[in-house]
């Protein structure tokens, strides 16, 4: 993932089953942040369809256009 790259914010987990409803999809990735794990996960900064501006993980991000599956 790299910045400019469009985004959808998706969970499988039940317990934030919710969030998928607070996210107006899709967003853009503003920012990359610090790495967690040597690289292998990171934070992404993003920018949502009706211009909220939030911190997610990468386990969190889909790319537009990439199949939901499970996590």
């Amino acid at each position: 993932m790299k910045v400019g790259d469009l985004v959808n914010f998706h969970t499988s987990a039940w317990i934030f089953s919710e969030a998928n409803k607070r996210y107006a999809n899709p967003g853009m990735v503003i920012n990359l942040l610090d790495t967690i794990l040597g690289e292998t996960h990171f934070r992404a900064e993003v920018f949502w369809a009706d211009g909220k501006i939030t911190v997610e993980h990468d386990s969190y991000l889909q790319p537009v256009g990439e199949r939901h599956e499970s996590r």
